[in-house]
Order: C-alpha cells, then structure tokens, then sequence
C-alpha cells in the first residue's frame, strides 16, 4: 500500500528522507520552493529525478484552490511550460483559466493530466456534476477534494469514490473529520491518498510515518 501514498514535498526535504519511505508518487508542490525561478525549480526537479518515482507537478495559485502564494496566471503557465517535459504527471485546477492550454501541452508532451476540484469550507452537492465536468475537461485522472463537516461527509465521499472505482479518481475529506478519509478512500477506490514529512499542506493530512503503520494494519 505504500506506492498508494503521493508524498507531497517542497524543496525542502531530502532524496535521503524521501528514498527510504518507497511511495508510488511523489507530488511536487512548486507554488511552496523557496524561488519560482523556472531555471531553479527544473534544477529541484533534476534532483528528485534521481530517486525514480514518479512526479507529480503542482503549482497552486487561487486562494480558493489551496494556494498559500498569490502568483499570475501567466508565471504559473510559464513555470509548467519549462518543467512540463520533465515530470510525469501535471495537476491543474478545473476552475483555472489555463486548464485548455495546459492539457493541450501535456498532451503533446505525452504526460498524464490530473484535474482537481479543492471545496476548501464544505462537501459540495454536485459531485456527480463535477466528476462528468472534469472528464469532459480530458482528465486521465479526476480529483476530487472537499471539507468534512460531519462523518456523513465522509461517508458522501466513499459512497462516491466507491460508485466510481473503475475510473481514474483521487478523493479525500478535508479537515480534522476527513482525516479518516486519508485511510479508508483507497480501499473504496481512490488511486492515491495524501501525505507529508514535515508540515501538512493541506488540513486533514496524516504524517507518512503514521499513515504507513495504518495502511500496514488494515490492508496487510
């Protein structure tokens, strides 16, 4: 179960920390470097290349979407544009003007395209709409993530994750009441589940040292 976990990292941990936890994917969040220099966020790229996982680029830029930084849109295209051919995956917002354009280029890169929804304050009621949304959008991967305000949030979440595994999803409860969610979504059909080493990027993420021994327990 450890190639289900996307490790989310920055520039700040080490090949070292991140080669001895053998996850499936490692999540690049570009919009948390120290610079968003294209020249150096491909050097950091360059660097994580080395440990022969696959990447996952990122770059959160709408407050909405989970961004801490406040960027255009413009250097937020020109950032993937230079790191795009060197990673495997992009992750782009269904609400981001650049969707279009950022699937056409990774389309001629040949890179999968995840596209994500973030409900940062509560579970929408439209997940079916979403869902159809973001596959007209050409998404080889949905992702769905959304605030838990109650258990039956959650349980909203899995009964939608479970209607659809046999499509390409990501889903996950936000919030200390979806923290659960970070456990029990796989077995009901999301690719991956979300974790960190250092500092959550998202509330409701679970350390990878903890998540590991729970998935250990509960899918021996």
């Amino acid at each position: 179960m450890s190639k289900r976990i996307a490790l989310v990292i920055t520039d700040q941990e080490t090949n070292a920390q991140i080669k001895s936890l053998g996850v499936g994917l490692l999540e690049l969040r570009v919009d948390l470097f120290k610079k968003l220099d294209p020249s150096y966020i491909i050097d950091q790229i360059k660097h994580r290349k080395l440990l022969k996982t696959p990447l996952l680029l990122t770059l959160r830029n709408q407050k909405n979407e989970g961004a801490v930084k406040i960027f255009s849109d413009e250097k937020k295209f020109e950032i993937i544009s230079a790191a795009c051919a060197l990673v495997d995956m992009i992750d782009i917002e269904f609400s981001s003007p650049l969707l279009k354009q950022v699937v056409l280029l990774a389309r001629k890169h040949g890179k999968k395209v995840i596209v994500s929804s973030h409900y940062l304050q509560s579970m929408p009621h439209n997940l079916e709409s979403i869902f159809k949304r973001s596959l007209s959008a050409r998404a080889d991967i949905v992702k769905i993530a959304a605030k838990a305000n109650s258990f039956d949030d959650v349980m909203t979440m899995l009964a939608f994750t479970h209607r659809h595994r046999k499509h390409n999803l990501i889903t996950m409860s936000l919030g200390p009441a979806g923290a659960i969610s970070r456990l029990i979504l796989p077995a009901a059909g999301s690719l991956y589940t979300y974790s960190f080493i250092n500092k959550p990027t998202a509330s409701g993420q679970v350390d990878v040292a903890t998540l590991k021994s729970h998935l250990k327990v509960y899918y021996p």
